[in-house]
């Protein structure tokens, strides 16, 4: 749909036109300034035009998939939509070449060849507004309605229902068959229903499209040792739009209440006779595939709460839907592992008769693997597939064959395309601001595990992202996004930070599919991935490369572009520099792992509209002083880059809001005052110095800093600076690490949102900074070559909400005490090299939730502590390189007071 491509034209004309830089030019030119005024005029009427067709195209059901004449009608606003937005970009370019409004003036307007560029902007916003007077007027003409996507949308119905149907033949095709996988999750379901509670009890099962959900309730469901034991049951699906005036007429005719109304339609009448029916009766209710909180708003009216064991189950894709849950009622259903998938598959695979007994032929075992990793342990996927498989031949060329076109099958082949179009459903179901958002995380390469940060700030950077105020930013609002992304099962959670925040993400393989299939269709970006190319058209908005870069030739249509992400390694530095100069719109440019060591003069020269430029992993050694020319560029990465110095004109890119560089640590020196970095959210890994230090207190919209080779000297203005920051919320800071350094933390006073902090280098006189109040928010701790003196855990156990702690070369004491009611909701704690410990006492009580203990190089630790025992919650200990007498005890004692840890290993 166009509507989140209109939201992005929208804040781009706003902001372009808001400047008095147009002003201050139209007053001094004359006759030459009527072509601005005249540009500025079309662009403000496009602006209501644009305002009143965004608040129309939103409503479009985006079921409507077989009203052709709406698909065509939209697919030309989509494509204007882009124009104007290049037509924006256009002229942000030519001021952008410009230093000011004078520039402009003296070098622009006075030479022919600028009068022109004005000229040609101001013809093409003329074109514009009579192709959408016309596509106007083809809307009277052929009487194109929208379909109202709330409300009785029918194809929405009829979509869904087909799906459902395709779904049951699929997974529901044999009531005796023995469910595969899932056994965990299915004795939950058993026990929840037949709990002893009283009170009408809600269940729900939350899992990705799919996932197997709806097979795992109805193996359950007919069971009749569980159907006997209530008065009645039902089982409804709530599809998206479902009117809810025939939900309750199913409800009503499935638990075989009479008719004594009959006739009525009336959603009240309906809801207050199934309430008074299941007054005194324990009853069993199933509403399958519930997408959104408001038909359960409405049906829980008839769903009395008596006291006769009644159970109503809910599943669903969302966790907003899964969380009207009781406590510890929901039950969440995951992918498939790698031999469950497997027996599946050769259910479904070899079914027939005679293949049933032989199993999978010896030469197909390579292909069908093939096969089930694009499932990557979907159900859904896996039974259509094999069973589609299950009726042609079992030769190895033929599996080949449709391994090589599994692409094709899943979006053409009638047997098969429904379940991408089952997938399908949750992306129409998306709001619009969410939409090409999750587009965009196909962009990515197949099972590329995306980070949290990366993604948020090239949402940022293309515009996705909603403005919602001054008091929050705009990376907050996008972390917002990707975690209803989560919720809705869209994407999965791969990995989490030390304190449970996701980390990473990844999007399942045939979910991937689908969005590049959208992708094509809509041009909104392209994939290369050279032999085996996703063609998204000359006028695609995105690139990116994954194999075979160098194959790929930037033509004229890459003038257009918006993003352009590498990913493969291996392309020439030559190619690079070439394809960098056709990218004159370029908002979004990531060239990381790349082979460069020089940045191409064209990218700092020419790329004015750039927000993000990443050069992480590189060999770039110097950033150029003509980096100043990118006035609006947002974030800038050069991590584990070579970079060892910014220049002074880093201070001039006044919009930039995340600075990233050098992971050493001796950090990246920055010259020059910052003051001008005003919207400065991230600045690591920087070198101190004099100025640096002084002038870090301008920056108090940072939310994370991290500063190496500190000097005694800079104490006091360091703490300083950093006690204006008082939306901080994570800090590094550290030495030179040489042994005559140290930190001062005399003025150091507690941040109240910092939740995380990194302490590299000897502490002043071995003394812990204090921590009596202010560190209420504090959850990740880390201690690094400190030096102290006395034992720190009780100053630390007052941090009550830490969940991370960990000490390497940290103390010089003998003993480290945990008692009872410390550290209560830590996780995660690691001890290192802590040369002279010899003892670790653990009292009954303490660190109740720890389930990860590292032992690290603690040469003077024998004996393994007895109150490990005490740690119920401990899953996982690690021994590395620690002392033989301790290994031996640890790996002779498996059955003593670490019998119940799940995970030990000593290495």
């Amino acid at each position: 749909m166009a509507e989140g491509l209109i939201l992005v034209v929208l804040s781009k004309i706003t902001a372009t036109f808001g400047g008095v830089a147009l002003n201050a030019i139209r007053l001094k030119l004359g006759k030459e300034g009527n072509i601005l005024l005249e540009t500025e005029n079309r662009m403000k009427q496009i602006e209501i035009e644009f305002e009143i067709m965004q608040a129309f195209i939103s409503q479009v059901d985006p079921y409507s998939e077989n009203n052709q004449i709406l698909k065509a009608w939209l697919r030309h606003i989509r494509k204007i939509a882009s124009e104007v937005e290049d037509i924006i970009d256009e002229y942000s370019f030519l001021l952008g070449k410009m230093d000011n409004a004078e520039g402009l003036l003296n070098k622009a307007l006075r030479r022919s060849k600028r009068v022109k560029a004005w000229k040609y902007i101001s013809a093409q916003l003329k074109q514009v507004q009579e192709r959408l007077q016309n596509l106007s007027t083809v809307k009277e003409r052929y009487g194109i309605t929208v379909a109202v996507g709330l409300g009785g949308g029918s194809s929405r119905h009829n979509v869904t229902r087909k799906m459902y149907m395709s779904d049951s033949s699929y997974l529901n095709d044999n009531d005796n068959e023995e469910i595969i996988g899932n056994e965990d999750e299915a004795k939950k379901l058993t026990q929840c229903i037949d709990d002893d509670g009283l009170d009408r009890t809600i269940i729900s099962i939350c899992g990705m499209c799919g996932s197997g959900k709806t097979t795992l309730l109805s193996s359950i469901y007919r069971k009749q040792k569980i159907r006997k034991n209530f008065d009645c049951y039902a089982w409804i699906t709530v599809s998206p739009n479902y009117p809810v005036e025939d939900l309750l007429s199913k409800l009503i005719n499935q638990l075989c209440i009479p008719d004594e109304h009959a006739g009525t339609t009336d959603p009240t009448d309906l809801v207050d006779k199934i309430h008074s029916y299941l007054g005194n009766k324990r009853y069993l209710v199933v509403l399958d595939d519930m997408w959104n909180r408001d038909s359960w708003l409405f049906l829980e009216r008839a769903f009395v709460k008596n006291k006769c064991r009644s159970r109503v189950i809910i599943t669903t894709r969302t966790e907003a839907v899964a969380s009207f849950a009781e406590d510890n009622q929901t039950i969440r259903i995951g992918l498939l592992p790698q031999r469950e998938s497997w027996d599946l598959f050769s259910r479904k695979a070899f079914s027939r008769q005679n293949r049933a007994t032989s199993g999978c032929p010896q030469g197909l075992v390579p292909w069908a693997e093939k096969i089930l990793e694009r499932c990557q342990g979907l159900p859904l996927a896996i039974v259509a597939i094999g069973s589609l498989l299950s009726y042609r031949e079992m030769e190895e060329h033929e599996w080949k064959l449709f391994y090589n076109q599994l692409n094709w099958q899943l979006t053409n082949n009638p047997e098969l395309n429904w379940v991408s179009s089952f997938l399908k459903l949750s992306l129409d179901d998306l709001p619009s601001h969410l939409r090409n958002c999750f587009l965009y995380c196909g962009l990515f390469p197949e099972n590329y595990p995306i980070r949290r940060k990366w993604i948020i700030r090239v949402w940022v950077a293309e515009g996705f992202i909603e403005d919602r105020g001054t008091e929050t930013t705009l990376e907050e609002v996008a972390e917002d996004y990707l975690k209803e992304l989560a919720q809705r099962s869209l994407i999965q959670v791969t990995e989490r930070n030390e304190y449970g925040r996701p980390k990473r993400f990844q999007v399942h393989d045939l979910v991937r599919e689908m969005t590049l299939t959208i992708s094509r269709k809509e041009r909104f970006a392209l994939i290369w991935n050279n032999p085996d190319v996703t063609d998204g058209g000359d006028e695609a908005s995105r690139v990116s490369v994954h194999c075979g870069g160098q194959v790929f030739q930037p033509g004229p249509a890459s003038q257009h572009l918006r993003s352009f992400l590498l990913f493969d390694r291996n392309v020439p530095v030559p190619w690079i520099c070439a394809a960098s100069s056709n990218f004159r719109l370029l908002r979004v440019l990531c060239l990381r792992y790349s082979l460069l060591e020089h940045i191409p003069e064209a990218i700092t020269a020419g790329l004015f509209n750039l927000h993000y430029l990443d050069f992480s992993r590189t060999k770039v050694k110097t950033i150029p002083r003509s980096i100043a020319r990118l006035k609006k560029l947002q974030s800038l990465h050069l991590r584990f880059a070579r970079v060892m110095e910014l220049p002074r004109e880093i201070a001039m890119l006044s919009s930039l809001r995340h600075l990233s560089v050098s992971n050493d640590l001796y950090g990246t020196s920055v010259t020059g005052s910052i003051c001008m970095l005003k919207h400065l959210q991230t600045l690591r890994e920087v070198k101190a110095n004099k100025d640096l230090v002084q002038n870090l207190g301008c920056l108090t919209q940072l939310r994370s800093l991290g500063i190496t080779a500190v000097l005694p000297s800079y104490g006091g203005d360091l703490w300083t600076s950093i006690g204006k920051m008082t939306v901080l919320t994570k800090l590094a800071v550290g030495t030179r690490g040489e042994n005559d350094e140290v930190l001062s933390l005399d003025k150091f006073k507690p941040l109240r949102n910092l939740e995380k902090f990194y302490l590299t280098g000897k502490l002043e006189n071995g003394v812990l900074f204090p921590v009596s109040e202010g560190f209420d928010k504090l959850k990740v701790l880390t201690m690094r070559w400190s030096g102290l003196a006395q034992d720190p855990l009780k100053s630390l156990s007052e941090m009550g909400n830490l969940v991370y702690l960990n000490l390497y070369c940290a103390y010089d004491g003998e003993s480290l005490a945990f008692c009872s009611g410390w550290f209560p909701k830590l996780k995660r704690l690691f001890l290192g090299k802590l040369d002279n410990l010899s003892s670790v006492e653990i009292s009954d009580g303490s660190m109740t939730n720890l389930t990860y203990l590292e032992l690290r190089e603690l040469w003077s630790l024998e004996a393994v502590p007895e109150g490990l025992g005490y740690l119920r919650s401990l899953q996982h200990l690690y021994a590395r390189n620690m002392p033989r007498d301790f290994a031996a005890q640890l790996e002779g004692d498996r059955k003593g007071f670490v019998q119940h840890i799940a995970n030990i290993e000593c290495v």
